[in-house]
């Protein structure tokens, strides 16, 4: 498998309040750059995503998403849990509609709706077993909807290893 066309890299780390329920995670390193992503920002100026638990029912639809400014579903965490366990790893990809929510809004990803997402997901080694990430890596593959699942399995196996050192330190040097 080729190496595929990777357009933006971002670390969110845990930022949630205290006193809040819902994990909260902020991007706090970037490389790269997704457009779309501009849509997200806050008040302060910084993107965060909330990972919640799916609304709905059913095989196809992931257990975890995790929701952007204004109610929009980021994306689903397909394969977040595997055997009941938090498995490190995830894919998602963009909402292919033009608009989100009751409202019509329209949605900034609509444009990006062929590229893939991957997630590498960090565990608190303090707290073994924990479903409660510590940071959350996310890598945009640009077309990558369609190869998604395997570039996750690529992801798995360390076939990316060598690209995320190299985005790690371009995003660390970009903060």
């Amino acid at each position: 498998m080729n190496t595929p066309n990777i357009r933006y890299y971002a670390k969110m780390v845990y930022s949630t309040p205290k006193g809040a329920s819902t994990p909260r995670f902020t991007i706090a390193e970037q490389a790269g750059y997704y457009p779309a992503m501009d849509q997200l920002k806050g008040r302060e100026g910084q993107i965060s995503m909330y990972l919640t638990e799916k609304l709905k029912e059913g095989d196809r639809v992931p257990s975890m998403r995790l929701q952007a400014k204004n109610s929009l579903n980021f994306t689903g965490l397909k394969e977040y849990f595997i055997n009941g366990k938090l498995s490190g790893y995830a894919y998602g990809y963009p909402d292919d509609r033009k608009t989100y929510s009751k409202k019509n809004v329209p949605n900034p990803f609509y444009e990006c709706r062929e590229d893939g997402y991957l997630f590498l997901v960090h565990q608190n080694e303090k707290e073994p077993g924990s479903m409660k990430p510590t940071s959350i890596e996310l890598i945009v593959i640009e077309g990558g909807k369609v190869l998604i699942a395997a570039y996750c399995k690529q992801l798995q196996m360390g076939g990316f290893n060598d690209i995320l050192q190299a985005l790690r330190e371009q995003a660390a040097k970009s903060v």
